[in-house]
């Protein structure tokens, strides 16, 4: 069952996030918590289990997905300069719903998919505030260990959900703001909005890798297969995140 694979990959992405994130900064976090580890396992199945038209179609769906991704970024991290977490929170939910329905019901190829992306990318970039860096300062005791649970919970229900729909639903699913979800409120709470919008500003920027991956996923699976497409994909992806974490450690105020 891909589920259980998908939540415990999620959660490891999670922790891998938050330790990056003490350690470089919550930009660099942010940036880590957008690789393509869990999108890659559920276009894999996708591909095992209904064929390689499927997977590029759903491949597609997760492009134009990352609009939600992308209103759930600018609707939290302006919402937080003036509320609580919770109120941000189901602001961030409410955009993201909004636009991923609206985008989902969009018939676009490949290169229309992409320019959608590329466009809520640049969207969210733009549309979320200046944010100077935060002071560091100690992390409650034990919240690693929440945020995983929590992101696991989360990914459960949306696999779920996915599996009972077609490529288009799985998609869009697929790019839900589920770990921004999680990291946003908890770095919200423990560490104030002006890490919170490093958070979101380095999680676009990471959105780069995880729309090349998608992008090549679907533009090679029917052509070359399986195996070739998703490793060029996954290339492609630790390619583009290498060069964005480097110039973001190097420059955190990008973050």
């Amino acid at each position: 069952m891909i589920t259980p694979v998908v939540a415990a990959l999620a959660s490891m992405l999670v922790a891998l996030a938050t330790l990056a994130g003490r350690r470089w900064g919550h930009g660099v976090g942010g940036l880590l918590s957008a690789f393509p580890l869990i999108v890659g396992p559920v276009l894999f199945v996708a591909a095992e289990r209904h064929g390689t038209a499927f997977a590029a179609h759903a491949a597609c769906a997760t492009l134009v997905g990352l609009v939600s991704v992308a209103a759930f970024a600018i609707a939290y991290g302006r919402a937080a300069q003036r509320r609580g977490w919770r109120s941000s929170l189901l602001t961030g939910w409410a955009a993201a719903i909004l636009l991923g329905v609206a985008a989902g019901g969009a018939e676009v190829g490949l290169a229309g998919a992409a320019a959608i992306a590329v466009v809520a990318i640049v969207a969210a970039r733009f549309g979320l505030p200046e944010a100077v860096p935060p002071p560091r300062v100690p992390s409650p005791r034990g919240e690693l260990a929440v945020r995983m649970l929590l992101t696991a919970a989360l990914i459960v229900v949306i696999s779920l959900a996915a599996d009972q729909f077609g490529p288009v639903v799985a998609g869009v699913l697929a790019a839900l703001p589920a770990l921004a979800s999680v990291l946003a409120v908890f770095t919200h709470r423990s560490y104030g909005r002006q890490a919170l919008v490093h958070l979101l500003r380095g999680m676009t920027v990471g959105l780069t890798a995880f729309a090349a991956f998608c992008a090549v996923v679907g533009g090679l699976i029917d052509h070359t297969g399986v195996a070739i497409a998703f490793t060029v994909a996954t290339l492609t992806a630790m390619a583009i995140q290498a060069i964005t974490i480097r110039a973001t450690i190097e420059r955190p105020r990008i973050a």
